[in-house]
């Protein structure tokens, strides 16, 4: 189930109703969020149920046999291994058969239809196979405790507004949260919450949907003789914005309905392109996942300590597969290895001396390389994301060489042509920089802490809410909704 299909606009007000009228009855709700919960991730697909509740059953075994044995690091690395291989199983399988298939020349049926794309990912598995390393690898450490109930166990790795796409989170910042005497029996600030769902919708429906409509048939034919002579520049630019409005629209409504029962989770956007270096950019995007491979890669491979050789190696093979972790094709491995390599020379660039002599620029001179900075990092990252969006690598050199080598006739031509589209980023790109500067960029929870304070000012968050959710399904394309891009990871 998909937050924006309809059979969700009915499965959520019965869940939230009975969590309300239930909710201070402990064991009722476990039971009924973690229902609810599964059942959302099932829908129409019963087969993923025995792959969900295997993970949770075997991270959670995992993490009590930690605390009561001595080898604690064989443990640790059968746990990991089993989640590892089990996701490379379901999600690498097609890779595989296709490379085999490529370099031994094979002609099994059972291969070709494989590698030709029938083959059937479950939803998320990437997302609550890390949230499962996290757990055990923060038992190993000793920075909590292991969980001794597998129905909380459950329901930490499975509830479903941050099942799907995350945000990745901590025990620390969930699972404690389901203890008896801990677990929430009311709504955490239901505004901010709220706004945040509309945002969402509204980021999702109408941004990133629109956007798609527009550029999703050059993509398709990117290396066609249809396409030839065409800019590929603004449709790669449009892309950059539909995947950050589609994903940051996912985490807005997971966490404005973690609000709603009585959770706060971490951001996992902070305006990434406005980012003044790849080091920024990762500080910025998907946030949650760039302190995982943080924390749970780059330092144990030696990261930030040794010879920079060390540093290096560690960046590029975070990077890696990182990439590779987006799905199962080499170009993703590219992508992640395009970032490691411009993190290599970021690092490189922050050793010279003209590097310091410019940051220690002021004033305008400080404001214009600051620009500047912003647009070498933003058009870094949309030259990786040809390799990420185009996934057959001539397609992406394709769509690279269109950068350079096209006609000014076409250069704005098919999607990119819509003078709608860019008036209704461009308003929204308006909207969302007067509210930073009147907040003076302060963060969501503060701003609407303060706002809920004046009745008045209360109600217009309100009204502001509702206005969105109402635009989102005003304005959203006459086309069927296109599933969320990270469902696919």
């Amino acid at each position: 189930m998909s937050f924006v299909q309809v059979e969700f606009a009915l499965f959520l007000p019965i869940v939230f109703g009975v969590w309300w009228l239930f909710r201070t009855r402990y064991a009722f709700v476990l039971g009924w969020l973690l229902f609810a919960s599964l059942y959302f991730y099932s829908f129409k697909q019963l087969w993923v149920l025995p792959i969900i509740l295997g993970y949770c059953l075997v991270d959670w075994l995992t993490g009590l046999w930690l605390e009561r044995t001595q080898r604690r690091r064989l443990v640790l690395t059968l746990g990991v291994g089993f989640n590892v291989l089990v996701l490379c199983f379901w999600k690498y399988t097609p890779l595989f058969a296709q490379t085999v298939a490529g370099l031994l020349g094979w002609k099994s049926p059972q291969l070709q239809e494989i590698a030709s794309g029938n083959w059937i990912v479950p939803m998320g598995i990437s997302f609550y196979a890390f949230t499962g390393i996290a757990y055990m690898v923060d038992v190993y450490r000793g920075m909590i405790a292991a969980e001794t109930s597998l129905w909380r166990y459950a329901l930490f790795t499975s509830f479903f507004p941050h099942l799907v796409a995350g945000p990745i989170l901590r025990p620390r910042e969930f699972l404690t949260d389901l203890r008896p005497g801990l677990m929430p029996t009311q709504p955490l600030a239901p505004a901010e919450g709220t706004f945040l769902i509309a945002r969402g919708l509204f980021k999702k429906l109408v941004l990133a949907d629109s956007i798609a409509v527009a550029i999703d048939p050059f993509f398709a034919h990117v290396s066609d003789p249809s396409t030839a002579g065409v800019w590929a520049l603004p449709y790669i630019y449009l892309y950059a914005l539909q995947i950050y409005f589609d994903f940051s629209g996912y985490t807005d409504i997971a966490r404005g309905l973690g609000l709603w029962f009585g959770f706060r989770w971490p951001e996992n956007f902070n305006w990434p392109y406005l980012a003044t270096s790849i080091q920024d950019f990762w500080r910025r995007w998907h946030m949650t996942l760039s302190r995982f491979l943080r924390d749970y890669l780059y330092i144990p491979l030696g990261g930030n300590r040794g010879a920079p050789w060390r540093v290096y190696a560690a960046l590029m093979i975070t990077m890696l597969l990182g990439g590779l972790w987006h799905g199962a094709s080499w170009s993703f491995m590219l992508w992640g290895g395009l970032h490691g390599l411009f993190l290599i020379i970021n690092r490189l660039w922050g050793e010279t001396a003209l590097h310091d002599r410019l940051a220690a620029l002021t004033g305008r001179s400080a404001l214009a390389w600051r620009w500047i900075r912003i647009a070498i990092t933003f058009n870094a990252v949309c030259l990786a994301w040809c390799f990420f969006r185009v996934t057959h690598l001539a397609d992406s050199l394709a769509c690279v060489r269109k950068w350079v080598d096209f006609d000014w006739d076409k250069a704005f031509a098919g999607g990119t042509a819509d003078p709608a589209l860019w008036l209704l980023l461009a308003g929204y790109g308006i909207a969302a920089f007067a509210a930073r500067g009147l907040t003076r960029e302060a963060p969501l929870p503060a701003v609407a802490a303060r706002m809920e304070l004046r009745p008045f000012v209360s109600g217009a968050l309100w009204g502001c809410s509702l206005g969105l959710t109402a635009l989102a399904l005003l304005l959203a394309p006459g086309v069927q909704v296109q599933p969320f891009i990270y469902f696919q990871f």
